[in-house]
């Protein structure tokens, strides 16, 4: 477990230093023609850990402290979140359209494929930068936004747009003073990669948090629902074509991500005007994040 949460957070570390605004990626290009030989069903197998990757990384990392400050608070950041690939996800049982046999082969994230099915990218994380703004407090509510324009990482990840908003309540003011803080939050998300993924999603969280000076360890625990929506086309052939095909069939399938229960665990150090902050999150998908923001 130790080694998964380094991971993730050196993994991060990594993207804070490769963020860059470009346009198209060539793995999500090669990801659209890996898809195009692909049957729904196989497809679903295919992308499901790069599905449940996404939905987990849109929905974390939206609060660094339970606390919420009397008077005028602003908060400015960039939080980076990475879900960490388990070896389950990294292969799954396909169907073969010709000989309609089940064959294991690799996922999007996996290695190498089995027979005529594609390869996997081997990725041992999947990455995301989103920026956040959090202003308030009006009775002890601060409200928050997410908003991400078309942007692009590195090759792993494809543009990416999100925005989202959502608020965080404090449930500490109804309580006497003591050294933990607690609130509750609420928020909505849209997010889509590139042409193959459009995503909407609900969360909410329960928050506790202490703080020591500067050092604030904080916690949550949350409850989310998602939909994410695939897109691509079926064109079966021998070969593969950079060239759009005319011929081509529309797939389209939902899938449904919810988990009743999510574990979070953190810290954040301030200095001055600077926030520092790190978590890791349990779920169905565990997920490491870093942020660095503002706050006034």
């Amino acid at each position: 477990m130790i080694t998964r949460v380094i991971h993730g957070i050196v993994g991060l570390l990594i993207v804070l230093s490769s963020f860059q605004d470009l346009n198209g990626s060539d793995d999500l290009r090669v990801i659209e023609l890996n898809l195009r030989n692909l049957t729904p069903v196989n497809a679903r197998g295919y992308l499901m850990p790069l599905m449940e990757s996404f939905s987990s990384n849109i929905n974390r990392s939206t609060f660094h402290t339970a606390e919420i400050r009397k008077g005028f608070d602003i908060y400015i950041g960039m939080k980076a979140i990475a879900a960490i690939i388990p070896d389950e996800h990294r292969t799954f049982s396909a169907v073969s359209p010709a000989s309609n046999s089940t064959e294991h082969t690799a996922t999007v994230v996996g290695d190498q494929g089995n027979g005529d099915f594609p390869d996997g990218f081997n990725w041992k994380i999947v990455p995301i930068m989103i920026p956040q703004v959090n202003v308030g407090n009006i009775f002890g509510t601060q409200f928050f936004i997410r908003y991400l324009p078309s942007t692009k990482f590195d090759d792993k990840i494809g543009t990416l747009d999100v925005f989202g908003g959502g608020i965080t309540h404090s449930l500490s003011q109804y309580l006497p003073e003591i050294p933990l803080y607690f609130a509750v939050q609420g928020l909505y998300q849209y997010a889509k990669l590139g042409t193959i993924f459009e995503l909407t999603g609900t969360v909410y969280n329960f928050l506790a948090s202490t703080r020591f000076a500067g050092l604030t360890l904080y916690g949550g625990l949350g409850y989310e629902n998602t939909d994410l929506n695939v897109r691509y086309n079926y064109s079966p052939s021998t070969e593969q074509s950079a060239t759009p095909d005319t011929t081509a069939t529309r797939i389209t399938f939902n899938e449904s991500f919810e988990e009743h229960f999510r574990a979070t665990v953190g810290m954040s150090l301030q200095f001055i005007i600077f926030n520092l902050n790190a978590d890791y999150s349990f779920g169905n998908m565990h997920v490491a994040t870093v942020g660095l923001g503002i706050s006034i």
